[in-house]
């Protein structure tokens, strides 16, 4: 009998190393075959380096998100504000050849037949544009085939959901729920790097494609060792202080 495919996806690391190992402890305590990554392993944290070599020896499955691209040039800093830009700038430095070589090569989009990832909003996941109206999530749904897509970009959890015979979506907040035979949704899984839902405990969302259940697990790590980290390297005190309360 084949084994049920069960999947954890991961949000936006940026560069939070005690988040990514704590995350990871709580997939290893579940009946996880597959670890995917919506984006963003840089930026804002200390340690970009690590985290990208982790995501690496894990075998984690990522798209790009907006901040890797900026670090490899491709976005313009006119698109950061101060604090981000900062970090990027710091990163860009940092990053070994073979770590930037691992963001170069990230797609903006993977398509399986259970699910879609991306990084901000389709059908252009390039401008990563934020999903988080009816109109942004409707833009997503009608792009592609699978039964749900995984997104992150605004680091706050969020459902959306769609019916049969339903033109209208449905979006809750719920971290334990079945999505139906019939039924696609898209869903924000958050952020394990910086969380902005005033939470500060990073989340990491489990699926099962056969059962349908969606479970939005959160694990709180070492928030002092990252803010440390942060100061230490000459960051913005702002990145350190926001993950104490989860915004």
């Amino acid at each position: 009998m084949t084994k049920p495919r069960e999947i954890a996806v991961l949000g936006d690391l940026h560069a939070n190393l005690s988040a990514l190992e704590a995350v990871l402890s709580l997939i290893d305590l579940e009946d996880v075959q597959e670890i995917l990554c919506v984006g963003d392993l840089v930026g804002y944290g200390a340690r970009p380096n690590e985290v990208v070599e982790m995501v690496q020896d894990r075998n984690i499955v990522c798209v790009a998100g907006n901040h890797d691209w900026a670090l490899l040039g491709k976005l313009s800093p006119n698109y950061f504000n101060p604090y981000a830009l900062a970090a990027i700038k710091l990163h860009q430095q940092l990053i070994s050849k073979k770590n930037r070589e691992f963001l170069a090569h990230l797609p903006l989009r993977i398509d399986d037949p259970d699910f879609c990832l991306f990084h901000g909003a389709l059908p252009n996941p390039e401008l990563f544009n934020y999903l988080q109206s009816y109109p942004a999530a409707h833009g997503s749904l009608d792009d592609f085939d699978a039964r749900v897509g995984f997104c992150g970009h605004t680091h706050v959890p969020m459902n959306f959901l769609q019916s049969p015979g339903n033109s209208e979506l449905e979006w809750h907040f719920k971290d334990d729920w079945l999505l139906g035979s019939e039924q696609r949704a898209v869903i924000n899984v958050g952020s394990p790097g910086q969380p902005r839902d005033e939470n500060p405990q990073s989340p990491v969302l489990f699926f099962n494609p056969q059962s349908g259940r969606i479970r939005l697990l959160r694990t709180p790590y070492n928030i002092a060792a990252e803010q440390k980290l942060i100061r230490k390297a000459g960051l913005p005190a702002i990145l350190g202080d926001r993950l104490l309360h989860g915004i």
